[in-house]
């Protein structure tokens, strides 16, 4: 490969000090040379010594760079190191995260290869004592390309993994720019989500990776540790997300896979905030307040086409009523409660 930068990554950080290092230095720890690869450090309004770490850091890796934001959120931190983002591919790290040693180079040569827009990578999904809760490798389908239709599904898998992120994941900067895609500002929670459904709707070349990558870590106090699911403002960034991936369906989608893949975005954003308020507070009169609000205010009736399993339940009883979507709501948790007891009675 020509020497160029071949690689930018995104680092947002906010009160992440105890992490960052262990973070840069294993993106550091590669076999590229640093002038083919940039470290894009962006300190949200931090108030504790992130980029103190970071300034001392750049001393010994010297393509770190720094920028300093007043806080707005990771949605924002991570937009606005995309901006200025020159590799042609990019990832995005979590800063309370870290990468595989002497990873880089092969993972750009496949998607060199193979042109990808998306090359979605293995992870290792870590509990708080460091030991492995699960391992997300692509075996099956290492070396074969994809839509993005289809690959978000096989992201979806059965369950266990995650395609709510978009970190372990390289994404071609000019497909990015091209598209005008970003993170949508004010969506606190899930937020990679909303804008992954985007993505993989028009995506025309993705592979996976059958060697891990990325280390999830569990650190309390993250967002997805924490009760911020449970906040008016995760909830109203949920409906946010929902009229977005509508937006977005009706300007950008023509393809029959690409309007079942909004359809099942934009149920789960439809139907996450009444499922949020039901699970937390079993509080029917503020669910049933939600459920006017969005057949009001976002969609009277939802398109299922296409849908999974869990929103094509979730899709009936919105359509239908409040009552039905209450009833089917116990019958989907009351099966899955059925399915993990036998799982483990087989164990």
């Amino acid at each position: 490969m020509k020497q160029e930068i071949q690689l930018s990554i995104i680092v947002p950080m906010y009160n992440v000090a105890p992490y960052v290092e262990r973070c840069l230095k294993s993106l550091a720890n590669q076999d590229i040379p640093f002038a083919n690869y940039e470290i894009i450090c962006v300190n949200d309004g931090s108030p504790d010594n992130c980029s103190e770490i970071v300034r001392d850091l750049q001393n010994e890796i010297p393509n770190i760079i720094l920028l300093e934001q007043e806080n707005q959120g990771v949605s924002m931190a991570r937009n606005n190191g995309i901006a200025i983002a020159k590799g042609k591919y990019l990832v995005i790290i979590d800063p309370d995260d870290y990468v595989e040693v002497n990873s880089f180079k092969k993972i750009l040569e496949y998607a060199y290869h193979d042109d990808l827009d998306v090359f979605v990578l293995g992870y290792r999904f870590l509990n708080d004592d460091n030991s492995t809760r699960i391992n997300v490798t692509y075996i099956e389908n290492a070396n074969k390309v994809y839509n993005g239709c289809t690959s978000y599904f096989i992201c979806l898998g059965n369950g266990l993994t995650d395609p709510n992120r978009l970190v372990a994941m390289l994404f071609k900067n000019e497909f990015f720019k091209n598209n005008d895609l970003s993170y949508l500002p004010n969506v606190p929670y899930l937020e990679d989500g909303e804008l992954m459904v985007r993505i993989m709707a028009l995506a025309q070349k993705c592979g996976f990776d059958d060697k891990i990558f990325y280390y999830r870590t569990t650190r309390a106090g993250s967002a997805t540790n924490s009760n911020l699911v449970y906040s008016d403002k995760a909830i109203n960034g949920f409906f946010l997300s929902a009229k977005n991936l509508i937006k977005f369906k009706e300007n950008k989608c023509q393809t029959e896979s690409q309007i079942h893949l909004l359809n099942h975005g934009i149920v789960k954003y439809v139907t996450t905030p009444i499922n949020v308020i039901l699970s937390t507070y079993n509080s029917y009169s503020k669910a049933l307040a939600l459920y006017k609000y969005a057949k009001k205010h976002i969609a009277a009736k939802l398109d299922l086409d296409g849908c999974n399993r869990t929103n094509q339940i979730f899709g009936k009883g919105y359509n239908h009523s409040f009552l039905l979507f209450l009833f089917l709501r116990k019958y989907y948790y009351l099966i899955e409660r059925l399915k993990f007891y036998k799982a483990r009675l087989k164990s």
